[in-house]
């Protein structure tokens, strides 16, 4: 790319910026899709970090910052997750290019649909066997030595028969051992799956043991697995505490992040 056509880009992903409140934006510049990300609104809520903290330390004997878990560095900065970006891409993991850090905003390289965007134009065989994929993919992403911070499957692309990993604002996996960052990516992707169409509840009771096992067999580290093997029972208690706090509604189904949970919960139990 030219200085020339670089900077009528940029110039092309400002004024898109300006004009949508959007915090992620398609950009449509010279014949090609760029993708523009805003820095993050606003911090995660107390109470979120505050569990994610708690178990951290019931976990590990850690105790995480409150900043790191808020996000609130991400208001200011996106030099965090250029940084991670580079460092991926030097490492050979499929990540968006970065093309301009800007100020608030990466402008990136588009790599695709969401995987979670694709599931409900696939038919149920063609979603076990790309979720499969995924599955065999993390574990080698993890077996590499790496971490994700966000692998939850929103943040996986498809693009040219490979999938490329987005989201790098996460910074906890540089505070805790690297076995507990790749426990927490593991619990994260298998609870982003169970209820997204068309892999429904019945679905989800297969399934999910069976992603879990191809991603340990990847990464056959034993930490990894007795760190799961820790999280497993506070699964199932939140699982019940998230259903008793929801409750239910009208048409008497449990809310989807409950019955998510519940999901993830049997699947630990079932492969751990």
């Amino acid at each position: 790319m030219t200085q020339s056509s670089d900077t009528a880009l940029i110039q092309a992903t400002e004024s898109a910026l300006a004009a949508s409140t959007d915090r992620v934006v398609i950009i449509h510049h010279a014949g090609q899709r760029y993708l523009a990300k805003r820095v993050a609104d606003q911090p995660r809520s107390r109470l979120q970090a505050l569990l994610v903290r708690w178990l951290v330390h019931w976990i590990t004997g850690l105790s995480l910052p409150m900043k790191t878990l808020r996000l609130s560095g991400a208001a200011s900065s996106v030099d965090y997750e250029g940084d991670r970006l580079k460092s991926l891409a030097q490492a050979g993991v499929r990540v968006p290019r970065l093309i301009h850090r800007g100020s608030g905003y990466l402008l990136l390289e588009h790599c695709g649909d969401t995987v979670e965007s694709q599931l409900g134009r696939w038919p149920i065989e063609t979603c076990r066997v790309e979720l499969q994929a995924e599955a065999r993919e993390l574990g080698r992403f993890h077996r590499a030595g790496q971490w994700h911070g966000a692998a939850q499957i929103k943040n996986l692309t498809r693009r040219d028969g490979h999938t490329w990993r987005i989201d790098f604002e996460e910074t906890f996996g540089d505070l805790v051992p690297l076995p507990v960052a790749q426990a927490l990516d593991i619990v994260l992707f298998l609870n982003s799956i169970p209820l997204v169409d068309p892999v429904n509840e019945a679905e989800s009771r297969q399934l999910l043991p069976q992603l879990l096992a191809i991603c340990l067999g990847g990464n056959p580290d034993p930490r990894v697995r007795e760190t799961l093997a820790r999280v497993r029972p506070w699964v199932k208690r939140l699982a019940w505490l998230s259903a008793l706090l929801r409750g239910r509604n009208a048409g008497g189904r449990q809310h989807k992040d409950a019955a998510r949970l519940a999901l993830l919960a049997g699947a630990l139990a079932s492969v751990l």
